[in-house]
């Protein structure tokens, strides 16, 4: 997936309507879910959402919420390139991940490109800009992937932060999303300075400090 003709096969209605289906409602065996604040936002056009990664849950849980918070149907994600070996027949593709080489995101290219032009024409993006999974931590944000999606955009682009917190408890794990405010990004600001704030905003969301 990090070739020069890196064809994305589409989202599909179906694997996504699935993938709603099991974090709506299968994951409530498992977890608890809780969002907060309770009431939901409706947003339009383009949204970059700056999310922690705490888990492999994150994706799975997080889709509904997605869905129903923010009230958005056109979720898409950015995935480790590692979610597209044959093994796992493009699920991941077709739920709308663009996959990404986290350690050299330069051969990544033409995916960062296709994030890009997603999130541009109007759609919701996901990204971890901490690029690994942290559970109990803070991960220190990476600015390439954020300053080369959100480019110089003619318009504001909305950008929401969000927390995420495990915790265990007697019956089942308790899985909180906290949504921050949203904010605005314009050609004019730093992207390296935006992201910091963002990663503070994460941090506070998810109950942890942000060292760096």
């Amino acid at each position: 997936m990090n070739n020069k003709n890196f064809l994305h096969p589409g989202k599909s209605g179906i694997i996504s309507t699935i993938l709603y289906f099991v974090g709506k409602f299968i994951y409530k065996i498992r977890f608890k879910i809780i969002i907060e604040p309770i009431h939901s936002i409706t947003t339009s056009g383009p949204i970059l959402v700056l999310s922690k990664h705490c888990s492999n849950h994150d994706i799975v849980a997080g889709l509904p919420v997605m869905v129903d918070y923010l009230n958005r149907k056109d979720a898409w994600c950015i995935i480790k390139n590692s979610l597209t070996k044959p093994y796992f027949l493009g699920f991941f593709l077709k739920i709308g991940g663009i996959p990404i080489d986290r350690e050299n995101p330069i051969l990544s290219k033409q995916q960062l490109l296709y994030s890009r032009k997603t999130l541009h024409e109007g759609n919701l993006l996901v990204l971890f800009p901490e690029q690994s999974r942290y559970p109990n931590s803070m991960g220190e944000g990476k600015s390439a992937g954020f300053r080369f999606i959100m480019g110089k955009p003619t318009d504001p682009v909305n950008v929401i932060c969000v927390g995420i917190e495990y915790k265990d408890t007697f019956i089942r794990r308790t899985i909180i999303f906290k949504f921050g405010e949203i904010k605005q990004y314009s050609k004019k600001d730093d992207p390296e300075e935006f992201l910091k704030n963002c990663m503070i905003d994460i941090a506070k969301l998810s109950n942890q400090n942000y060292p760096f």
